[in-house]
């Protein structure tokens, strides 16, 4: 699993589950990296359902975390118009769907977020993402 900023405001979560090689792109409209955190922290803490929002322009995906025990049921569903007060849950397309487990999903994030952080540090991933570094949220799953 990692995330690949794309150049300004633009980025790409990759992540391989069940063998299927998983690819989303977001932008800057939300704060995805801080909603997958928030997602798996609530994973951690033992919530049994959770979801994240990736938002594009005027796209974007949603995963749903559902039945959470040892392992989870992913749902991941791209939205033509997520921005739409209207239709955002309209057109729903299914991108991939499984059960994995919960504690390797929660590393794998809080590695990839840790990597992140790394390569590029708090004032280059705003000023690349515009948006802070979600350290609070990292910190609370460390």
């Amino acid at each position: 699993m990692y995330w690949k900023l794309m150049g300004p405001g633009t980025a790409t979560w990759h992540w391989s589950a069940a063998g299927k090689d998983l690819e989303i792109q977001t932008t800057y409209l939300g704060d995805a990296l801080k909603s997958l955190l928030r997602s798996t922290r609530d994973l951690q803490i033992g919530s049994r359902s959770s979801f994240v929002v990736l938002e594009d322009e005027p796209s974007g995906t949603r995963v749903f975390f559902s039945d959470a025990r040892e392992d989870v049921y992913v749902q991941i569903v791209c939205f033509s118009n997520v921005q739409s007060t209207v239709n955002r849950w309209a057109g729903g397309k299914p991108i991939w769907a499984g059960r994995v487990s919960t504690a390797g999903f929660i590393d794998e994030v809080r590695s990839m977020a840790e990597q992140l952080l790394v390569e590029f540090g708090e004032a280059r991933y705003l000023k690349e993402w515009g948006h802070p570094f979600p350290m609070r949220e990292l910190e609370a799953l460390r």
